[in-house]
């Protein structure tokens, strides 16, 4: 993949992500009521089955119904912190998703780490099986090997609703939403770090979405756990943490998704 310049070294730093999902939408799924449905049946109930669902059984199936059509479109935006033992750099930016196809655009902002090196933006795009990734000014390049495991559609591990683990219910503006946890979710790997990062391997992802009745995603949180290589060599060993939180827009909309 494009790296960009090959002359700076800095590490990644210690921050806790304190975005907020402003303008109107749901707060992050963090803030659910209970990771645990209440109980109707009273001692005496019967103990029956209820002829209805739960709203949020029909909420995950209407999710996973949308997820494995292989037609859901929408637009994520993500801000929040890549973070190491010494520096923090701050990320901003969107995703396009249609189908299986992406597109993603984010910036790492270096300007707190060091003078004179500013924002570097990434774009990375997987379409019709294929990827590419464009780093600061330079040139669109191929991803090698590319496949399901590197694409940064989010809900791409969910065959059933049975892949859609329910965490709880959100309340907001007199509704009440649905947090859900999807696995293996990829939203950026950090082979897209700038400068002499190498040998980068994800360690663990958790995403919570945070759905409305109809299935459809509103907002929701990502993590990543990862390592790298960093410096000239072998380099030093780094640990490095991903924090970010989603908006969901443009659900079901049109959007079209081109190679580079």
């Amino acid at each position: 993949m494009s790296r960009g310049p090959r002359q700076f070294t800095p590490l990644l730093a210690t921050a806790i992500l304190a975005a907020s999902i402003v303008g109107g939408c749901l707060p992050a799924p963090t803030s659910s009521t209970s990771s645990r449905p209440p109980s109707s049946a009273g001692s005496g109930a019967s103990t029956r089955p209820s002829p209805t669902p739960r709203a949020f059984v029909k909420a995950i199936e209407a999710f996973a119904d949308r997820v494995t059509s292989g037609k859901l479109t929408y637009r994520v935006g993500f801000k929040g912190i890549a973070r190491s033992s010494t520096h923090t750099l701050p990320i901003v930016g969107s995703m396009d998703v249609a189908g299986p196809d992406f597109a993603s655009s984010f910036t790492y902002d270096w300007s707190s780490e060091a003078a004179g090196y500013g924002k570097v933006r990434v774009q990375v795009r997987g379409v019709d099986d294929k990827g590419y990734i464009k780093s600061g000014s330079g040139d669109w390049r191929s991803i090698k090997s590319f496949g399901v495991g590197q694409s940064y559609v989010l809900f791409k591990n969910v065959k059933s609703s049975k892949d859609v683990r329910y965490l709880g219910a959100v309340r907001a503006g007199g509704k009440t939403y649905h947090k859900v946890g999807v696995t293996g979710a990829l939203l950026m790997h950090p082979n897209t770090l700038p400068y002499l990062f190498a040998k980068e391997k994800v360690d663990e992802t958790r995403l919570e979405v945070v759905i409305d009745d109809a299935g459809r995603p509103r907002s929701g949180t990502w993590s990543m756990r990862a390592q790298a290589r960093v410096g000239v060599g072998e380099g030093q060993l780094q640990r490095l943490a991903y924090d970010l939180e989603l908006t969901f827009s443009k659900v079901g909309s049109k959007i079209s998704i081109k190679r580079p």
